[in-house]
This record gives C-alpha cells, sequence and structure tokens, in this order.
C-alpha cells in the first residue's frame, strides 16, 4: 500500500467482499467510489487490476483532515500515478458526474449518504445513468432505527450528533450526519430509481466504538457489540449499519 493511512480495516474487507461477490472484483470492471474520503477500498480494487474512479470534494469526513492538505494530497498523488486510480474532486451530490453514459460496473456509496445537504435525487439520475445495464449499486449507511437507538429514546436521550459537533464544530460547514435512513427507506432509494433489490446486509461496526456510550468502558461496548454481531446480522433493521446491494435492469 503506498500510504500509511491506506489500511484495510474488518469494515473495508467487507466492502471489497460484497464487490467480490458480485463478480465485479476483477480486472477490466469499472469501479466508482462516490465520497470515499481517503478509503483503501479504492486503492485495494485499483492494485486487483480494476478501472477505479473516486470521486469526492475531499473537504472533510472520510479521515479527512481540512488542515492536512498534504495528507490528502499524497493519497490523491499516490492512488494516481502509482496505481492508475482517476480522482475527481467535485461535489457530485449537485453536479453531473464526469463519466460516460453506461460506463461503470458498480458503484459503492459507503457512509456518505447520511451527509448529503441536498436532495439526491440528481445525483441518482446521474447514476442510473453511467451504469451499465446490469451493473450494481452498493449503498451503505447508519441505521437511525437500530437497536441502541430504540433503547435511548423512550429515555429522552438524544440519538444524534452531540450539540458541540452541530453548532461549534459545524461552524462554518457541518459535516456531520444530517439524515440517517432506516432499512426500508435505502429500499424504497433503489426502487425509485427502478433498482431490482439483490440483498441486504446488516452489521454492527460503528456500534463498537459508539460515541453515545462513551460514558462505558471501551472494552465493554466492543466486546458486546461484536458478541451480538453475529445474532444481530438476521434481522439487519436493528443493525447500526445498513448496506443494500442493487441491480440496473438489463
Amino acid at each position: 500500500m503506498f500510504d500509511a493511512s491506506a489500511t484495510l480495516d474488518e469494515r473495508q474487507l467487507f466492502y471489497l467482499q460484497m464487490v467480490s461477490d458480485l463478480g465485479c472484483l476483477m480486472k477490466g470492471k469499472h469501479l466508482v467510489d462516490l465520497g470515499p474520503g481517503l478509503s483503501a477500498v479504492g486503492p485495494v480494487a485499483a492494485a486487483l487490476g480494476m478501472q477505479v474512479t473516486l470521486i469526492d470534494d475531499y473537504a472533510g469526513g472520510g479521515a479527512v483532515d481540512v488542515n492536512r492538505r498534504d495528507i490528502t494530497q499524497r493519497f490523491i498523488t499516490g492512488f494516481c500515478e502509482r496505481l492508475g486510480g482517476r480522482v475527481e474532486e467535485m461535489d457530485f451530490v449537485s453536479k453531473p458526474l464526469p463519466l460516460a453514459d453506461a460506463s461503470v460496473d458498480v458503484i459503492t456509496c459507503f457512509h456518505s449518504l447520511e451527509h448529503w445537504h441536498h436532495s439526491p435525487k440528481p445525483l441518482f439520475r446521474e447514476i442510473v445513468r453511467v451504469l451499465k445495464p446490469g451493473g450494481h449499486l452498493i449503498l451503505a449507511t447508519p441505521n437511525a432505527a437500530n437497536i441502541r437507538k430504540r433503547f435511548f429514546v423512550p429515555f429522552g436521550r438524544n440519538i444524534w450528533s452531540t450539540l458541540t459537533e452541530w453548532y461549534h464544530d459545524g461552524d462554518p460547514v457541518f459535516r456531520g450526519h444530517v439524515r440517517e435512513p432506516i432499512v426500508g427507506e435505502l429500499h424504497q432509494l433503489l426502487g425509485w430509481n427502478q433498482f431490482e433489490l439483490v440483498t441486504t446486509y446488516g452489521r454492527n461496526f460503528i456500534g463498537r466504538d459508539s460515541q453515545s456510550l462513551a460514558f462505558l468502558p471501551q472494552p465493554f461496548v466492543r466486546a458486546v457489540a461484536i458478541g451480538t454481531d453475529y445474532l444481530l446480522r438476521f434481522f439487519p433493521t436493528l443493525c447500526s449499519d445498513i448496506h443494500v446491494i442493487g441491480r440496473k435492469p438489463v
């Protein structure tokens, strides 16, 4: 790997496994990752021979430190020059994707949707346009109705970003979660755009490092999250991380 920040963790391995299970993690296939930040998913896919395009404004989130542009630039340069990847720095939610019609095999969007301040309707039109017939869209987001939040609400606990993050850290631009969906809503987004639902996965990566449970010892929180993960996978609507895969009709 060309950069110390680009290291795989269990979550990213799962993302790559989803792409692999679709038969897309192979030489010559074109993967577009929307809002990847400094994730290692794109670089690994490129190293395996895929044509990879990363599209992000690189203005925060996804391990991007806006005060350390040198780190971001090193990532981008290494990805392009050493792995042959392509990077488009842009606001992809509001601007057309700089890609040809029916030129992409798989589009991934991991934990970006919840940060979008405006309707993604134009973006989904663009996604449909650039995907090949039979191409796939993989969406991953936090779950607005995971099991922890269902317990918190009756006790009057806030389930969103902290007031400090929104009020102080969000000045001048708030980069936190604007709207977290639930499983049914991700299915609805696919349906509105004529995607066939392929599958739904629930995982609990976020729950292992939950800021809302910071009052408890972290080893305890991680142990509980890991210990319950395999059971909760059978109930995606209760998981902290939700993933849906859609297929563009042929």
